[in-house]
């Protein structure tokens, strides 16, 4: 689907009238055209470029001057009065919910959806406007197309843009898909585009800063990376990799004294590299290229000290390509990161310059590799740019509410099929930023379509996780690492993108639109089919270092990955989370793929899988891989992997089945982790019939169980993806298979609790039972130790709890010194919370 886009229709599908043409593009899409000069186009524009759809039954009748054309979803009435379309001319009507629907032009439509804007340059908080989505709440949408360029062909060249001619004309697109909003999206990917699988090791970490970094400091900083496990994939290098000014192509050599060797040096590190670029200035005298560029544009270099930018001549573009940024790639420049200083406008009426440089950039590259997926860096330049993947959101301001408006604004812009928005993780200026606040930041970003951090040229702007305080720079890490685990998952859900025209990050009312409360979940989204994410975006509390949040859960089961509990959905649930969670849910059942995080997403397979099955009577998934890199998977060189779980009265049974399909470089043998989250500690475990043995420290060929983790784990050292494998895990007898949930949350809280009482530890004893405080966080370590001791641990914890929060409140009470009474007193709140939040756990 990606590349077969034909930009003319079939002609049984369009129907012409006078100066109208109306093009039925599927039963719920219309095309309609006026002309004064009654010349219709057929060319392709930057926004729409397939126009030939599979054909649809429908009718069209004339009576006299007045045109009906019906499909079965929509009936269209056109009067031939030679007049633009209007309100007196042209009705399209639809039914929505039992009631019929009327569309003219110049409606107005109050309930749309959205979808994105150009930039969030200098934003505190929201954007002022967004632009329409392809799907609204009263059942329809429209693209205007009528003032864009067209792309029009030339002899042994690609299409260039050129205006449309001048006579007055329209070129509407109405979707009338009532609250279908999957469909809306899966035909507009089809006649707008679809969203191509970028590379894979754009999945991973992004390091950028806007600093005037030398090769030195960038070598360090990578090495830094690698030492404190922190994985890494992309280097951004901002302005200053070139001489002085905005625009800029030559190395500055006082920072790179040999660029050429200093890529190779990163690609050795097995990373990717993008330069930041800014066009609109053009190639001044003092850049390396510009006696060439002057050749090129057949000017003389001694009579100017400039060639001007000019996107909309071809001559200058092709310079432009091959003597500035061809040389660079060569090199080992793997992309670009195209920048915006280039308005709006050009000599081309209807060609704004930044969708254009977008596509430019996006054929080059195509043209140059074949084989190798495009890559940009970019910004949103209107409906279609999903086709050029990667988005840059541009330069917010490092507050709470810039945090708080982008899980939004990056779902939102799925309703215009710009799933790939790449935000500046902590902010962009003024400088400094709250540790809390750049941690919460990074856990959304992991759980965004990119991960890469970006901050101003300023010395308090720190990037760098592990310059900040404990816990905080342990967080940030741990999240990161996270990210690399999850991205088997991530990868999957951006290969079914493709063919849906749904984005990875999506709101709640695409699977709910019927429910109003999935609309009143704005911070909210689906991230994939598998999990909902509700990022925390507020300070913790002061007394119990908490976060309050209202989460809606949409009807079904949920799975609290935070906290390990179990939650009924079609509600809103209130919950608290400390800075080291991320409220991430999983529906029930669901069975995820991972993997061993590596330091660099490296091309190929994935060789340390991991399956993680949530609590849930059956689930399965199927997890796709192809090499990565290349475009070979739109011919379907790829391989898919598929898992099921299902529970009896005996046993669960988790089934690994054989591999479909190949690519250059799959390999069949691999290693297996099974992660069972929210379960008791089994009694045996079998693979493929032969039982497996129990180990404290987890080890091949073997299972074990984390009790801080409710996480029993089983280890395989060699899968065979040549065939099926069978797992099969026996429960304890005498035990609820429910009786685990909520223990990781329990044991995260008290281990705070104990961290938090440490400091009162002293020679001089408080508490005859103030041991109790280490005692109960280390219930779920004894577990780790002897799952055979799980009934009796679980039993003592409504005990264990209650004891604990007399011992602490007598601490406070007869501590003297005012920093003992405060950390008493931190953690006797932290322990009302938690038992509070227990108590209810236990009796749901």
């Amino acid at each position: 689907m990606i590349h077969s886009y034909v930009p003319k229709a079939a002609s049984s599908m369009m129907i012409r009238m006078g100066r109208a043409r109306f093009t039925v593009l599927t039963d719920r899409m219309l095309r309609m055209e006026w002309a004064r000069d009654s010349f219709f186009e057929d060319r392709p524009t930057l926004a729409v470029v397939n126009r030939k759809m599979p054909q649809i039954p429908f009718s069209s009748t004339t009576d006299g001057k007045q045109l009906t054309i019906k499909t079965k979803r929509f009936t269209l009435k056109y009067l031939d009065d030679r007049n633009s379309f209007s309100r007196a001319n042209l009705k399209v009507s639809f039914t929505l919910g039992g009631r019929k629907v009327l569309w003219y032009p110049g409606k107005k439509d109050p309930s749309n959806l959205m979808g994105t804007t150009r930039t969030l340059d200098e934003v505190r908080g929201s954007a002022k406007k967004l632009g329409d989505g392809l799907i609204s709440r009263n059942g329809w949408a429209m693209v205007d197309d009528s003032r864009s360029a067209v792309l029009a062909d030339r002899k042994d060249a690609d299409p260039w843009a050129t205006p449309r001619p001048k006579p007055k004309r329209e070129d509407l697109y109405l979707l009338v898909y009532g609250h279908d909003y999957k469909a809306a999206l899966r035909d507009a990917a089809q006649v707008f585009g679809a969203q191509p699988l970028p590379p894979r090791f754009t999945l991973g970490y992004w390091w950028s800063r806007y600093q005037a970094y030398t090769d030195k400091q960038i070598e360090s900083l990578v090495q830094q990376h690698d030492e404190r496990g922190i994985p890494l994939d992309v280097m951004v290098l901002d302005m200053d990799w070139h001489l002085e000014g905005w625009t800029g192509y030559t190395w500055d050599r006082r920072y790179f004294p040999n660029p050429g060797e200093f890529l190779q040096w990163l690609k050795r590190q097995g990373l990717k590299v993008t330069l930041n670029l800014h066009p609109a200035d053009g190639v001044g005298m003092h850049e390396q290229q510009f006696k060439k560029m002057a050749r090129a544009m057949n000017r003389d270099s001694r009579s100017s000290d400039r060639i001007h930018f000019d996107c909309t001549d071809p001559k200058y573009m092709d310079a432009y390509f091959r003597l500035l940024h061809h040389p660079h790639e060569d090199q080992g420049v793997d992309f670009w990161w195209i920048d915006w200083q280039q308005g709006t406008k050009t000599r081309i009426g209807g060609l704004d310059p930044l969708p254009w440089l977008n596509h430019l950039h996006w054929r080059d590259m195509e043209e140059r590799n074949p084989r190798r997926r495009p890559v940009i860096l970019s910004r949103f330049g209107g409906v279609g740019s999903g086709r050029h993947p990667i988005g840059f959101s541009g330069d917010t301001i490092s507050v709470w509410d810039s945090l708080r408006y982008q899980p939004h604004f990056t779902a939102t812009a799925a309703n215009v099929m710009f799933g790939y928005w790449s935000h500046d993780i902590g902010g962009h200026m003024p400088g400094k930023i709250d540790p809390e606040l750049y941690t919460r930041w990074i856990q959304f970003g992991a759980f965004s379509p990119i991960l890469r951090t970006h901050a101003a040229k300023n010395p308090l702007a720190e990037r760098r996780v592990w310059e900040y305080p404990s816990p905080y720079s342990d967080i940030m890490a741990r999240t990161i690492r996270l990210r690399y685990e999850m991205v088997p998952y991530i990868y999957t859900e951006n290969r079914k993108c493709t063919e849906t025209g749904l984005s990875l990050s999506r709101p709640l009312y695409y699977d709910h639109p019927e429910d109003q409360h999935a609309y009143n979940a704005p911070n909210q989204y689906m991230f994939g089919d598998e999990m909902l994410v509700a990022p925390v975006l507020n300070p913790v509390s002061d007394k119990d270092e908490m976060a309050n949040l209202s989460i809606y859960l949409p009807p079904g089961e949920w799975f609290d990955t935070a906290l390990g509990t179990m939650n009924k959905g079609g509600r809103t649930v209130r919950r608290k989370y400390l800075i080291s969670e991320i409220p991430v849910f999983v529906r029930a059942g669901a069975a995820i793929p991972s993997q061993l995080p590596p330091m660099r997403l490296v091309e190929g397979p994935y060789r340390n899988l991991i399956v993680t099955v949530y609590p849930g009577q059956s689930g399965s998934y199927e997890l796709y891989e192809d090499d990565g890199i290349s475009q070979d998977y739109i011919n379907g060189r790829c391989a898919t992997i598929s898992f099921s779980h299902k529970t009896d009265r005996t046993k669960r049974t988790i089934t690994i089945y054989k591999a479909k399909g190949s690519y250059k470089g799959f390999t069949s043998k691999r290693t297996l982790e099974v992660r069972m989250p929210g379960s008791v500690p089994p009694k045996s475990v079998k693979v493929d019939g032969q039982a497996v043995g129990w180990t404290y420290r987890p080890r091949a060929d073997s299972w074990s169980y984390d009790g801080d983790e409710a996480t029993t784990i089983i280890r395989i050292s060699s899968l065979d993806l040549r065939k099926r494998m069978r797992i099969e895990v026996f429960p304890r007898p005498g035990i609820a298979p429910t009786a685990a949930l909520g223990l990781k949350g329990l044991m995260v809280r008290l281990d705070r609790i104990r961290i938090c009482a440490g400091y009162l530890n002293s020679v001089r004893v408080l508490h005859p039972k103030e041991r109790l405080i280490v005692e109960s966080a280390q219930l779920g370590n004894r577990i780790s130790h002897d799952p055979n001791c799980f009934a009796a641990e679980i039993k003592r914890i409504a005990i264990m709890l209650q004891e604990l929060h007399t011992v602490l409140r007598a601490i406070k009470r007869t501590s003297r010194k005012k920093h003992l009474k405060a950390h008493a007193d931190k953690a006797r709140c932290i322990m009302a919370t938690t038992q509070r939040w227990w108590d209810q756990q236990v009796g749901s």
